[in-house]
């Protein structure tokens, strides 16, 4: 059994007043030869207090043995002792290291230890000073948003109905295929089930999610290696194939369509399955995945209508691609002029005060109205407009209309409220591409603190850099930074510290789930909100379109909503109508 050892000393007068010392310090300070049980050579008060037992009661059941202390928790010791060797063998000057240990209370806590080695012997053993510091609660919170990154990750990545691959993780998966294989060796594979949502109507969601789970399922028996599918939107799958001649590529999908059709071969009443498929060979790497994607689902809407007696139809996107080519350049020619006679117009989605109700902001958005065709919705152009740079005389046709009307407003003496603008990916080319801006607001004398900027989050993980530097400008001119979509695909909670934007607006993906109460999507947004205050990030939920959820955010201290549950995008003169309403 080990004994107390008596501390080293130099002097009588030098070892009382460091003695004084040692005790005087708030914290626990501890000396130990570094023997195989770390004995406890001499600690100071604050030591016993740390761990709860007067000095007199540790020496009677712990003998001055941290070995005999650890006993109920052996791996930590060790954890702290394989610490101890490789810092001598590193020729270290000490060492710091987390382990966990219990106190008297039996509260098993999470401790920091500090040691510094000594130039000081006792019976041949070097000593060692060593401090203990709580650090559980820490430990407790990273704990925590380990959760709540490891949640949000499942919401970003993992498709809640079927638990398989969602777009987002589908995506990033193709893409690092397709960018290591030669040019030519893969094919999207766009999948849609015929007349599912009759199905949805009739037999219930719950039969439909089934089906959903069974379908991925099926496919996922056919993946060869390094081939991926998932569920991209209600009943849309991908599928990322090896390219082979279509007659091989035919058969392949037919195999899989009689397979799938043995879901209901012993039912009374059995339900056959009918797909419309897509093919885009992927001879260019270089496309981004939303054309590709767009390629493909081209080839499958073109076979929608077609008949045949197979329970399925598959369209190779050669057959199309001079059709769509054509729609796309009679879009070409048609976009410039629409710019000129003002057929691009703002519209204003209100952004509500979850605190009192008021409106707060808005956001606009673009609208094309065509005398021919009537309302373009905007899936229909921007995504367009985006790959060919078009976005760019868009945007800042948008951002005209807004500054004319926050001018306008200030004129009147009608409060303005701040407007969020989008700002597409295609004006970051530039590395002046803030100065049309300014030059438009500089027309109007608009404030910049009524003009917030909204960048999506997939520019962060596409160039981070490039994000900090577009954020910083942004702040240097004195505007304010939205973060759309947060929680769309890539977000996790670690880099909202490393962001400084002003503003978080939370997916639409966070309500898909309703306002079930107990379900997980809440939990994240609770722990997303409750960090954004602490960050001092305004929050804004996006795409709420159930009362019961606008309950709820208020509850969590969320600061604004923007959705169908209060209102659609809508002109100008029905916003302004709105606006004064709330303060009515």
């Amino acid at each position: 059994m080990t004994t107390h050892d008596a501390p080293v000393e130099s002097s009588d007068t030098s070892q009382n007043e460091y003695g004084l010392l040692m005790d005087m310090l708030r914290v626990s300070v501890s000396k130990h030869k570094l023997d195989e049980n770390f004995t406890l050579v001499w600690a100071n008060p604050h030591y016993y207090e740390f761990i709860g037992y007067p000095k007199d009661e540790y020496e009677a059941l712990y003998h001055n043995s941290p070995r005999e202390y650890f006993a109920d928790n052996p791996e930590d010791l060790a954890s702290i002792a394989e610490h101890v060797v490789v810092a001598l063998e590193n020729g270290d000057s000490g060492y710091e290291c987390l382990a966990r240990m219990h106190v008297k209370s039996g509260k098993i806590i999470w401790v920091k230890f500090t040691a510094t080695f000594l130039d000081e012997y006792v019976d041949d053993y070097q000593l060692s000073y060593t401090t203990m510091t709580d650090v559980t609660e820490l430990m407790e919170a990273q704990e925590r948003l380990e959760q709540a990154n490891d949640e949000l990750e499942k919401l970003a990545f993992v498709d809640p109905v079927t638990g398989g691959f969602n777009q987002t993780r589908f995506d990033l998966t193709a893409r690092q295929a397709i960018d290591q294989a030669a040019p030519g060796t893969y094919a999207l594979v766009a999948i849609d089930i015929k007349k599912f949502k009759l199905l949805n109507e009739v037999q219930g969601t719950d039969c439909g999610d089934r089906v959903l789970r069974y379908v991925l399922h099926r496919l996922q028996a056919y993946l060869h290696e390094d081939e991926f599918v998932g569920r991209i939107s209600a009943d849309e799958f991908n599928m990322l194939l090896r390219l082979e001649d279509a007659e091989a590529m035919d058969a392949r999908i037919e195999a899989m369509v009689q397979d799938i059709n043995k879901y209901n071969d012993d039912a009374e009443h059995p339900y056959f399955f009918a797909f419309t498929l897509g093919v885009y060979p992927i001879d260019d790497p270089s496309l981004s995945m939303t054309i590709i994607r767009d390629r493909a689902n081209v080839a499958r809407s073109s076979g929608k209508n077609a008949a045949s007696a197979r329970h399925f139809t598959c369209v190779f996107y050669s057959e199309v691609d001079r059709q769509n080519l054509l729609n796309e350049q009679d879009m070409e020619n048609r976009m410039r002029g629409a710019l000129e006679r003002g057929e691009f117009v703002a519209y204003f989605q209100p952004k509500q005060k979850l605190s009192d109700g008021a409106i707060g902001g808005a956001e606009a958005l673009v609208r094309w109205i065509d005398p021919e065709h009537g309302l373009v919705p905007p899936n229909d152009f921007v995504p367009f407009f985006e790959r060919n740079g078009f976005i760019i005389d868009v945007d800042l046709c948008v951002f005209e209309q807004v500054c004319a009307l926050l001018a306008s407003w200030i004129e009147r003496g009608i409060q303005p409220v701040p407007i969020s603008v989008n700002m597409s990916r295609a004006h970051l080319r530039s590395h002046d591409f803030l100065a049309p801006y300014e030059v438009i607001r500089a027309k109007y004398d608009v404030p910049v603190e009524y003009i917030e900027f909204e960048l999506t989050e997939t520019l962060v993980f596409g160039d981070p850099e490039l994000f900090v530097g577009v954020i910083n400008e942004l702040h240097e001119h004195g505007y304010r930074c939205s973060l759309d979509d947060f929680g769309s695909g890539y977000s996790s909670l670690n880099m909202l510290k490393d962001i400084d934007i002003d503003v978080m607006k939370l997916d639409r993906a966070f309500f898909l789930a309703g306002d079930d109460t107990e379900c997980r999507e809440w939990y994240v947004i609770e722990s997303v909100i409750d960090l954004a205050k602490r960050l001092e990030v305004e929050t804004v939920a996006e795409g709420v379109e159930e009362p019961g959820q606008v309950e709820r955010l208020r509850a969590m201290n969320c600061d604004l909503l923007q959705g169908y549950v209060f209102s659609r995008p809508v002109p100008q003169p029905e916003f302004e109508r709105m606006l004064r309403a709330s303060r009515a």
